[in-house]
């Protein structure tokens, strides 16, 4: 189905409706960019192709927690898939920034923020050394600290 979106020529239909002021579109539209993503690297390119990842990046640090969980989700479903696709991501410079999202109130917006992490530094090396020297690891132990259950699962 998300291949029929995307053939359909829905993806830069969504990156503009990130652009958009309402808050409950933007919610939506980052969802199904993340839906999307999560299937294939290619899947992912197309939404890296049509800007998606600038956009989703302004949005970090939105007060809205339900737009953040969706923010991060998709852009930790972009980040899955390799190592080019990941350095995307870091490229949009979310980092220190996003460390602070760890200390959420909203549960889910700190877990798919240490998801993106995850799925970040799990490629290489100099990813990793990447979020360790934009002081990741403090922020990564303090989110596992502070989180119980399955929150606390992407950190660890």
């Amino acid at each position: 189905l998300s291949q029929h979106v995307v053939d359909a020529g829905g993806v830069p239909l969504l990156v503009l409706c990130l652009q958009e002021p309402e808050i409950a579109l933007k919610r939506v539209a980052a969802s199904a960019l993340s839906d999307i993503a999560k299937h294939s690297p290619e899947l992912a390119q197309t939404v890296v192709d049509a800007g998606a990842i600038a956009h989703l990046a302004q949005m970090i640090l939105n007060s809205d927690a339900q737009l953040k969980r969706q923010v991060f989700s998709a852009l930790s479903q972009i980040a899955k898939h390799s190592v080019d696709l990941a350095e995307m991501v870091v490229e949009a410079e979310i980092f220190p920034a996003a460390f602070a999202c760890l200390n959420d109130t909203d549960e889910y917006v700190k877990k798919n923020c240490a998801t993106l992490i995850r799925e970040i530094v799990k490629h290489t090396p100099e990813l990793a050394q990447m979020i360790v020297n934009a002081g990741g690891v403090a922020a990564v132990v303090n989110y596992v600290a502070s989180t119980r259950g399955n929150v606390r699962l992407p950190g660890i």
